[in-house]
């Protein structure tokens, strides 16, 4: 018998990352390990200006503030230099 796993949608919004005490704006995108928090981990993108994705990608570790108020301990590990896009997992 074989069972269909059901796909977990991402939450997409607008929020902000926290970097070196600055806060700007970003549009996020995060796929949460247990579907619903961050308690198992995750992964996802946030779009933005190529700087601020630079700086990120430079600094490791981040925060990165919901639409709901929700903050989260991110690594960005990923980024295309000048790219307007990076991908994170959460710590």
């Amino acid at each position: 018998m074989a069972f269909n796993k059901i796909p977990k949608t991402p939450r997409t919004g607008q929020g902000a990352l926290g970097l070196a005490g600055e806060e700007q704006a970003v549009a996020f995108s995060v796929l949460f390990a247990d579907g619903q928090s961050a308690k198992k981990g995750g992964k996802g993108s946030i779009v933005a200006e190529a700087e601020i994705l630079r700086r990120a990608f430079r600094a490791g570790e981040c925060r990165l503030t919901l639409d709901d108020g929700v903050v989260l301990r991110v690594a960005v590990i990923a980024h295309t230099e000048g790219g307007d896009t990076a991908y994170f997992e959460l710590r």
